[in-house]
C-alpha cells in the first residue's frame, strides 16, 4: 500500500503499510482490507514491533492519526451493511515526506490491483444461426462478445 522511499528493499524502508485484502460477500466487487501492518523503522521508533490492525478485533479506542515524520496515518474498522468487518486507511502529507513515495497510495503501478482476476470477468456471447433456403446459398453464423471489468 505504501513504501518510503519508493523502490528501497522492505527491510531498509522508513515507512511500510502492508495490507491483506480478500473478496468477500459474494460479488467480486468486493474487497475489504483485512489486515493492515505498519512498519518501518519511523513505525519501530514510535511502536516495538510496528502496528498491526485487523478487521475481526474490535476497535480499542477511536481512531487517531499517527505521525511517522511529516506523514500521517489513521485506520479505522469498519463493518459493511452485510456484517463483515473491514479496514479503511487514510494517509496525509505524503509529499512532505521528504522522499519518493511508493506503493498504490503512493505512485507505482496500480495496474495489477486494478485487474480483475479471470474468475471476476463477465462475458456474454450471443450467436446467431441461419438456415440456407436451398443448397446454393452459404450457412451464415454471427457471434458477438462482451467483457466487462
Amino acid at each position: 500500500m505504501l513504501h518510503i522511499p519508493r523502490g528501497g528493499s522492505a527491510e531498509h524502508a522508513l515507512l511500510r503499510v502492508v495490507a491483506e485484502a480478500h473478496r468477500l460477500g459474494g460479488s467480486c466487487d468486493d474487497i475489504y482490507f483485512q489486515k493492515l501492518t505498519i512498519a518501518g523503522s519511523w513505525a519501530l521508533a514510535k511502536k516495538r514491533g510496528g502496528y498491526v490492525y485487523v478487521a475481526r478485533r474490535a476497535a480499542d479506542e477511536t481512531p487517531e492519526w499517527l505521525a511517522f515524520g511529516k506523514v500521517k496515518l489513521k485506520v479505522v474498522h469498519g463493518k459493511s451493511q452485510s456484517g463483515i468487518n473491514y479496514l479503511n486507511i487514510y494517509a496525509k502529507h505524503l509529499g512532505q515526506s521528504g522522499f519518493p513515495v511508493g506503493g498504490l497510495l503512493g505512485d507505482d503501478d496500480h495496474t495489477d490491483a486494478a485487474t480483475p482476476p479471470a474468475s471476476c470477468v463477465e462475458r456474454v456471447g450471443l450467436q446467431s444461426q441461419s438456415r440456407p433456403a436451398d443448397k446454393n446459398e452459404h450457412f451464415v453464423v454471427s457471434t458477438a462478445i462482451a467483457t466487462y471489468a
